[in-house]
């Protein structure tokens, strides 16, 4: 049988990891937020085995909405991913110059007197 001691270390060991989960989410750190998400999860299976109390349920039960809520977060952040940039084409390095129409014939300047 577990002690309480050992519950409210695992506890606050995956409080932790939860708080670094939100740092990543908010950064947007895919990856990152995943895998403490799934590390999390672990430990939290290890904590339910240690529940000897009506209180500790309840731990139980608030740990595993927490993880519940950043692990829909973390999906949203999954699907809206972008896939990978492509490379844009090489674009030409001097511009090419606009067209200008070719004056055939020279204007006539007129000075008006008063």
């Amino acid at each position: 049988m577990t002690t309480i001691e050992e519950f409210i270390k695992a506890r606050e060991a995956i409080e932790k990891l939860a708080a670094q989960i939100i740092v990543f989410v908010e950064r947007k750190s895919v990856k990152e937020s995943r895998k403490y998400l799934d590390d999390a999860n672990r430990q939290l299976e290890g904590l339910k085995a240690m529940v000897a109390n009506d209180v500790q349920v309840n731990v139980i039960s608030r740990l595993t909405a927490q993880l519940d809520g950043l692990g829909v977060k973390i999906v949203r952040m999954e699907t809206k991913a972008p896939a990978r940039r492509r490379l844009a084409k090489e674009k030409p390095e001097t511009p090419a110059a606009p067209v200008k129409p070719a004056i055939t014939e020279a204007s006539e300047i007129v000075v008006f007197e008063h």
